[in-house]
């Protein structure tokens, strides 16, 4: 696989979300292991614990 981002060739598996280089989100529909299931957070590199965050404040406007 080639990351869109920083050109790197490598290896991949399908659990693959990110770029093992430079951390760009290589998929919309993640398996989130945050989530425990597969998700599309929205954004172009992984929130960790911070998407718990984001999703609150997005209910709450």
């Amino acid at each position: 696989m080639k990351c869109p981002k920083c050109g790197k060739t490598f290896d991949t598996d399908v659990t693959d979300n990110f770029c093992g280089f430079c951390g760009a989100k290589l998929k919309d529909l993640c398996n989130c292991w945050i989530k425990k299931e597969p998700y599309n957070c929205g954004s172009s590199e992984c929130p960790g614990y911070k998407l718990f965050l984001d999703e609150k404040r997005s209910r709450l406007k």
